[in-house]
């Protein structure tokens, strides 16, 4: 989790968990809806469903969603549902949904937990979907994909772009980005997690690795713990680590604590 990242500079660097596995453990803890209720409460239709997250961002939501629902068009045995995103009027999300897709606010856990796949816009919102241990495709357009796909072959440093393949530093999820995000591209990877396939059951053996990295839930908890435990050892003063100051250690902790570090 980039600790080793932050010890090679010479910072006190303590990882203390990742906040989005409380946030998961606790909704499932509270939650135990069955797919008919899911479904009977937002008026869905008794099929499998597709969870759709598209961004948060209009033009993200507008340059992905347009792919996304061609893309549906080959799966009828399923529904496509989209998790619409805060602040997001539903008329913008109708501009470019298909007739027979559906949308719910508010309600984007409680989708995951009865979906079969889902389409991902990379972002937080892939790591949340692999704790609820569903598969997915990262979908991720950009204009001038192939100038973009080129940097990232030969310039770029970053091997991955979601959550869920840089925690694992490998390819956990298929990443659709730039000139790969095709419908064609999507239509095809996701066709390979809907049935009990080995790409599904890698990937969620990969998910059972990530969760076993990010750790157990008290993330936020274990982080308040840690800055007490620094400063009553007096861990965090310039005797000890020469050149670091309380501020910059502190942060380091509190990073390490809401940003999965």
């Amino acid at each position: 989790m980039n600790v080793d990242f932050f010890q090679k500079h010479q910072y006190p660097i303590h990882y203390i968990g990742n906040p989005c596995v409380d946030a998961v453990e606790a909704f499932r803890s509270k939650n135990q809806e069955s797919f008919t209720e899911f479904i009977s409460c937002n008026h869905l239709k008794d099929k499998p469903i597709i969870a759709l997250l598209a961004g948060s961002r209009k033009q993200e939501i507008k340059d992905n969603l347009i792919r996304m629902m061609e893309a549906a068009k080959m799966f009828p045995d399923y529904q496509f549902v989209v998790a619409g995103a805060p602040g997001i009027e539903p008329s913008f999300y109708q501009s470019y949904m298909n007739e027979d897709v559906e949308i719910v606010f508010g309600q984007t856990y409680r989708l995951l937990q009865h979906a079969k796949a889902a389409l991902v816009t990379s972002g937080t919102a892939t790591l949340e979907t692999a704790l609820f241990r569903v598969p997915q495709v990262v979908c991720y357009y950009t204009a001038a994909g192939r100038l973009v796909s080129f940097l990232r072959r030969h310039i770029l440093k970053v091997k991955y772009i979601s959550l869920v393949n840089l925690i694992a530093d490998r390819e956990v999820v298929k990443e659709l980005v730039a000139d790969g995000m095709t419908v064609k591209n999507i239509q095809t990877e996701l066709k390979k997690l809907l049935a009990e396939t080995p790409e599904r059951k890698a990937m969620l053996d990969g998910y059972d690795r990530i969760i076993q990295i990010l750790g157990k839930a008290g993330a936020s908890e274990r982080a308040a713990q840690e800055i007490l435990r620094c400063l009553n050892k007096k861990e965090i003063e310039g005797n000890i680590y020469p050149g670091i100051n309380t501020s910059v250690c502190l942060r380091v902790v509190l990073i390490a604590g809401v940003f999965y570090l």
